[in-house]
């Protein structure tokens, strides 16, 4: 924990972490949610708990914070109980139902020390491939999401808690459906974003578009353990910096040595800044963890992007890509 969440030796000092909201592709034990009840509807979530797997995954969240208190959280989920779905989409009749299961779970969390910054509603909405076996995904329009952001905010401000709503969690190359969810959407001020498809630009044709909203890149796949495609990585921190994203975070921060675990129709690929070989009870720090420190060791939470001339778009790795910041103590970081 203290290798990861604090600057001190080798510690890369991370301050913007994502968390499962239930299981994900990654999951290696089966399908699970916080109120899957057998297959059965349980449309009053009389029979909703955060689970073993969830008590686990507090527990580790828990341990981060007392670590490094400030940490910023964002929640995602892949996918809400089996019995809420048709076709791989919500099914009408538990929209009530679906804004309750993410308020059980942010009380849950309130309730035992922590409160979540943000969550998004569902992790790539527009991903609906369901193989045989794959129960980890849900598709979900522009038009759904807003809807469902309005009566999530509000039933979690009548609940008293803070946690934003942020839009999308999925690729650039498809802005309409953010903005959509943006200009129906009063409450969501920030839109999370995916490396698979579309480039960086257009986040900046994005803030161009609407002031003040803030941009994060929530998602971008690691898969070398060698440094043999070391570029990859600080492309995708460094990229959506310079075309006016606020953070960016890599997936994943664990993974297993076997590279066998995830769930069916999951990335088979994925690797961690982590990775573990729980046969023997090891872990090892990758390459991709020693280059993400480049940037979260010294670039602090607060600090200010400094405009720097260059090809922001780096297609092929070629040249020199640099990246300034001023922190909040006044100190300054060329990347």
């Amino acid at each position: 924990m203290k290798s990861l969440f604090t600057t001190e030796g080798n510690g890369i000092g991370m301050e913007f972490m994502r968390m499962t909201i239930g299981q994900s592709d990654l999951t290696p034990d089966g399908r699970w949610s916080f109120d899957e009840n057998g297959g059965q509807p349980d449309s009053d979530l009389l029979n909703w708990s955060l689970t073993e797997p969830g008590e686990r995954m507090l527990k580790w969240v828990l341990r981060m914070f007392n670590v490094s208190p400030d940490v910023l959280l964002l929640g995602s989920q892949w996918s809400p109980p089996g019995w809420m779905k048709q076709n791989n989409n919500l099914r009408w009749e538990y929209v009530d139902s679906y804004v309750q299961y993410f308020v059980n779970f942010l009380q849950a969390y309130k309730n035992a020390g922590v409160e979540l910054d943000a969550i998004t509603l569902q992790n790539e909405p527009l991903h609906s491939a369901p193989v045989e076996g794959e129960a980890w995904t849900m598709y979900m329009d522009s038009m759904y999401a807003a809807i469902l952001s309005n009566a999530t905010s509000e039933a979690i401000s009548k609940e008293g808690l803070s946690t934003e709503i942020w839009a999308y969690d999925h690729n650039t190359d498809k802005p309409e459906y953010p903005q959509y969810v943006l200009d129906n959407s009063p409450s969501v001020e920030t839109v999370a974003w995916h490396c698979y498809g579309g480039g960086f630009s257009p986040l900046k044709d994005f803030a161009a578009a609407n002031p003040g909203c803030k941009q994060y890149m929530t998602e971008c796949w690691l898969h070398d353990t060698t440094g043999e495609g070391f570029f990859d990585l600080p492309q995708f921190i460094m990229r959506p910096i310079q075309n006016g994203a606020s953070g960016s975070m890599a997936w994943t921060l664990g993974g297993s040595v076997d590279l066998d675990v995830s769930y069916p129709g999951g990335c088979e690929q994925c690797t961690g800044i982590v990775q573990v070989d729980q046969k023997v009870g090891a872990y090892e720090l990758t390459f991709d963890y020693f280059t993400l420190g480049q940037f979260s060791k010294y670039v602090r939470k607060g600090a200010r992007y400094l405009h720097i001339d260059g090809d922001y778009l780096w297609d092929d790795g070629s040249g020199v890509e640099s990246a300034g910041f001023v922190n909040t103590d006044g100190s300054t970081v060329v990347v």
